[in-house]
């Protein structure tokens, strides 16, 4: 088995027990907010690259709910090139970023800093550039690994940005420390269900792995949150496999990418509890078409894979995690790939100097 898939499959097993142990900090966590101020005329910037910007995206549909209004996901580059200017001294800043060492994202608070607006750093690492520039460093080691194909600081950092989320709107009085109290027994009840997808995951590939190995190309749909995790498995797909693949919202397929039928394409659907029905219908009709589909998720038609989830209003991408994972690493694992993905990152971080160094 590759080196870096062995490491992946790792943290694949230990991910439920490091954010079981990240749980266990959820008030304290929510504490270092106590004295943070979310006005009326205040805004919310989540700032995030890759599966970071993943994360910020999904936390935005519960800061939306909660605040009643749109946060705004932007990329560093976007932000640190034309959305700081709008900044005022109301708004809150938070960057997402494991390592904490990417300039853009450093760069992102240190402009945000000299607007007067607050800063908070969601990362990893105590002494990463991006800790030390935030007003409010949220480290989460729980969530650091040694790998290239990300797992554990994936999902930690959305359960960390979720948390962050919840300890401004409790410190505003948007929820209430009941409310509070039942988001983490939900998270925990969440957790607790994360080994048996993965488990179920790896299995469903390992039996159909020649059915798999017959396309060079994925197209992975989802919809809502789950968005976000088609991006990570599109993107997993990419690091780890060289498969040229591609995430795209499930309404925006059918308003022209269907028409597309590249030779050797599967189309993935992931769908949960809220998205079932209608992803069941676009399933069929693509079947219909005769192009190869498969379909992950709740309630799965007779020879894809079904997982039991949870009804959650704003968490049950969660579990759609340890399914993404589990489903790239037992691929990796059958057809030991995994090789090229670790190389090129080395190879483009080194040419455009993306990082910045941590302090010794």
């Amino acid at each position: 088995m590759n080196h870096e898939i062995e490491k992946m499959a790792g943290f694949l097993e230990i991910t439920p027990r490091k954010i079981d142990e990240l749980l266990g900090r959820y008030d304290q966590i929510l504490s270092l907010f106590k004295n943070v101020e979310f006005k009326k005329k205040s805004n919310l910037y989540l700032i995030g690259n890759g599966s970071s910007g993943e994360g910020a995206r999904i936390a935005s549909f519960l800061a939306l709910d909660l605040f009643g209004k749109v946060p705004y996901c932007i990329t560093p580059y976007q932000f640190t090139h034309y959305s700081y200017v709008a900044l005022t001294e109301k708004d809150i800043v938070i960057a997402i970023s494991q390592t904490g060492t990417s300039h853009q994202v450093v760069e992102s608070l240190r402009l945000a800093k000299k607007a007067g607006a607050l800063t908070i750093a969601i990362t990893t690492i105590a002494n990463a550039p991006v800790a030390e520039v935030a007003d409010i460093p949220v480290i989460l080691p729980e969530c650091k690994e040694n790998v290239d194909y990300k797992v554990v600081g994936v999902l930690g950092q959305l359960y960390g940005l979720w948390m962050v989320i919840l300890g401004i709107a409790l410190a505003n009085d948007y929820i209430n420390d009941k409310q509070a109290e039942s988001y983490l027994l939900e998270f925990r009840d969440l957790n607790q269900h994360y080994k048996a997808i993965a488990d179920a995951a790896q299995q469903w590939t390992y039996d159909h792995i020649d059915f798999l190995e017959q396309f060079t190309k994925l197209t992975v749909l989802g919809s809502g949150t789950l968005v976000e995790t088609a991006m990570e498995l599109a993107i997993k797909s990419i690091e780890v496999q060289n498969r040229f693949s591609m995430a795209v919202d499930t309404e925006e397929y059918l308003h022209g990418i269907c028409a597309a039928d590249p030779a050797g394409n599967l189309v993935i659907m992931l769908a949960d509890m809220e998205t079932a029905d209608y992803s069941k219908k676009v399933y069929e009709s693509i079947k219909a078409f005769g192009q190869p589909v498969i379909y992950f998720g709740h309630n799965a038609p007779e020879g894809n894979l079904s997982v039991k989830l949870l009804d959650s209003k704003y968490f049950s991408t969660a579990l759609f995690f340890p399914l993404v994972h589990g489903f790239i690493v037992a691929w990796a694992k059958a057809k030991d790939y995994g090789a090229d993905g670790a190389k090129v990152f080395a190879f483009y971080q080194d040419r455009l100097k993306v990082r910045e160094e941590v302090k010794k």
